[in-house]
């Protein structure tokens, strides 16, 4: 005699950059382990796959193509699935209050932080077109998970920034031609990036440094001295504890 088949809940969320409404169910247990496996592993490429099998099998809804997200959109469709998987709330240990002299300052934090409140925090109107000169500029895309990822694990190495830079390239154009980015060597692009000058290089890390990102403000206040302090979380590994 056949097992009965557990009826799935699912639940409704929406994709932050694109405002689109899909259809999410918890992850299931098999699925939690893939995700404390490759925690478990350190390995910050491995946890980035994980992350995106886990959406793609939670996701309900069709015509979803979780690649194609962007990674703010990862992080923020994940945290939902820790939501309606695991619980609405998370406790999160913080250290001492700086520069205070008083006793219960001195002491570690622990807020319980209500994960429906994070949201993805949007720094202006995106521009991904960046005007080097009069004639030459580039058009730029956010990274994806995977080249985070890598950077994560690869950023001592020689030339790491610009490896992460040149694949948030998307074209390079000027008067009379667009090349595709993929159609030029990574040693090629960083040749580019490096004959920039300091003002034009400046204007793609100020695209990369206003990406839009998972945040969340914690105020801590001493009942003790009154000294108060904000705390500002950034990125999904601080709301997954």
């Amino acid at each position: 005699m056949p097992l009965p088949k557990i009826d799935v809940i699912t639940y409704t969320t929406t994709i932050p950059s694109t405002k689109e409404e899909v259809t999410i169910r918890p992850f299931s247990v098999k699925e939690q382990k893939i995700l404390l496996t490759a925690a478990s592993g350190n390995d910050s490429v491995e946890m980035s796959s994980a992350v995106k099998q886990v959406i793609n099998n939670c996701i309900v809804s069709q015509n979803v193509d979780v690649e194609k997200l962007e990674v703010f959109d990862l992080e923020y469709l994940m945290l939902q699935l820790r939501i309606v998987s695991v619980g609405e709330t998370t406790k999160i240990s913080f250290s001492a209050l700086e520069d205070s002299k008083c006793d219960e300052c001195k002491k570690i934090k622990e807020v319980e932080i209500n994960l429906k409140e994070v949201k993805v925090n949007f720094k202006g109107d995106f521009n991904n077109k960046i005007e080097l000169t009069n004639d030459v500029g580039i058009i730029m895309k956010y990274p994806n998970h995977k080249a985070l990822a890598i950077f994560s694990k690869t950023m001592s190495e020689p030339n790491a920034e610009l490896k992460l830079m040149w694949s948030c390239i998307e074209s390079v154009y000027d008067s009379n031609v667009v090349t595709s980015a993929k159609d030029v060597t990574i040693d090629e692009g960083i040749q580019f990036l490096e004959a920039l000058t300091t003002q034009q290089f400046r204007k793609i890390e100020e695209f990369l440094e206003t990406m839009p990102q998972l945040s969340h403000e914690v105020l801590l206040e001493c009942k003790s001295c009154g000294k108060s302090q904000t705390h500002v979380l950034k990125g999904l590994d601080n709301f997954l504890v």
